[in-house]
């Protein structure tokens, strides 16, 4: 008599990542951590996945994606882009794709890039708010940020979009400072490859894991933000400074 054996498949744990990250290496934020004391961080944090989106520039090379992988992490290419004044998430962009307009962003279209409307409802210029639904056509997701409160939450419009036309959303910590990271991600049904996380994010097989920051934790990171952002804007002279002493070298 031949017994059956019934094997039970475990089913493969969720990836956790982070999708929207800034680094030392952004040229318009003053930073205090490099991409790989980041990418050592998210490691040690649990992230299976993670993007660095600098603003106007990739920071993605070979060496960067080794280091990741000798960690366990899969380092996905990304950008935050400013389209017509508006942020706008570019993961895995084409090379040397340049978008003045959200015409021109929409020939960025394709199955092994993936367009996130990052913070898209909150105050601010720089947040698509009316520019969502009028392109609303161009994104693959709508990201859900981590800056938030019981009290204050700019989200649920995105919440609202996202359950109205069935929207992918995914969770994201923008983090400008190490101790962000964690607070809000997503956990994506997914194999540890770039084609598998974008189709599984545009088939909807994401879920944001969040918590509220309580009202003294927001309070010292959007005063740790303001002052971030008057450093870089006090440096902004010198590099022009230095850029055009530079310059001057080189033509000479």
């Amino acid at each position: 008599m031949v017994k059956e054996s019934i094997f039970r498949t475990k089913k493969a744990r969720p990836l956790k990542a982070d999708l929207h990250l800034h680094t030392a290496e952004d040229p318009l934020d003053r930073i205090r951590y490099t991409a790989k004391e980041l990418i050592s961080k998210a490691s040690a944090e649990g992230f299976d996945v993670i993007s660095i989106t600098n603003h106007h520039r990739m920071t993605f090379n070979q060496d960067l994606l080794s280091y990741a992988q000798e960690r366990g992490v899969l380092l996905v290419p990304g950008i935050e882009m400013t389209i017509q004044r508006r942020h706008v998430l570019v993961l895995n962009p084409p090379p040397y794709q340049k978008c003045a307009d959200f015409f021109s962003l929409s020939k960025l279209r394709r199955p092994e890039t993936l367009i996130i409307a990052p913070h898209p409802y909150f105050p601010g210029t720089y947040s698509l708010n009316g520019y969502l639904l009028k392109n609303l056509g161009l994104f693959d997701a709508l990201e859900y940020c981590h800056f938030y409160s019981p009290m204050i939450n700019f989200n649920q419009r995105a919440v609202e979009v996202s359950k109205s036309f069935g929207f992918p959303l995914v969770g994201n910590s923008d983090a400008h400072f190490l101790s962000q990271l964690g607070t809000t991600f997503s956990l994506i049904d997914a194999e540890k490859n770039l084609e598998s996380v974008f189709a599984a994010i545009r088939q909807n097989k994401v879920k944001v894991a969040t918590r509220p920051l309580k009202h003294l934790e927001m309070g010292t990171i959007a005063n740790r933000f303001i002052r971030m952002k008057l450093r870089a804007k006090i440096s902004k002279p010198k590099l022009k400074q230095y850029l055009r002493f530079r310059k001057r070298q080189v033509i000479s």
